[in-house]
C-alpha cells in the first residue's frame, strides 16, 4: 500500500487540505490527494477510484462547499463502502477531533 490516507476536500478547500496534508506527512503518515498526485496522462477519476481502493483511511475535509460536491461525495461513498472514512471539520463547528465512521 504506497499511501495510508486518501484525502477529499472541495477545490474550494485545497488551502485547508494541503496544510492537513502537510501536517500528515510530518508525523510520517503517507497521503494520497489530488491533483498532486494524478500522474499526468492519466485518467482523472480512474486514479481517484484505484487511490480511495489501495488507501487505508479517507479523511474528509468537511466544508460547505464540500458537503455540495457531487465528486467529494461519490469519494466518500466509495469510501464508505470498502470501510475507509474518517472526518476532520474544517468548519469549526467540531470538537476538532477525527472520528473513525
Amino acid at each position: 500500500m504506497a499511501h495510508d490516507v486518501f484525502l477529499s476536500y472541495a477545490a474550494a478547500d485545497q488551502a485547508t487540505a494541503f496544510a492537513v496534508v502537510a501536517g500528515l506527512e510530518g508525523h510520517g503518515i503517507r497521503c494520497w490527494v489530488a491533483p498532486r498526485d494524478i500522474p499526468a496522462g492519466s485518467e482523472y477519476g480512474e486514479e481517484i477510484v484505484e487511490a480511495v481502493k489501495a488507501c487505508r483511511i479517507l479523511v474528509l475535509i468537511f466544508s460547505a462547499q464540500a458537503n455540495n460536491s457531487p465528486h467529494v461525495r461519490r469519494e466518500v461513498e466509495r469510501a464508505v463502502s470498502a470501510g475507509r472514512a474518517s472526518r476532520f471539520d474544517a468548519t469549526g463547528a467540531g470538537d476538532g477531533r477525527t472520528s473513525r465512521r
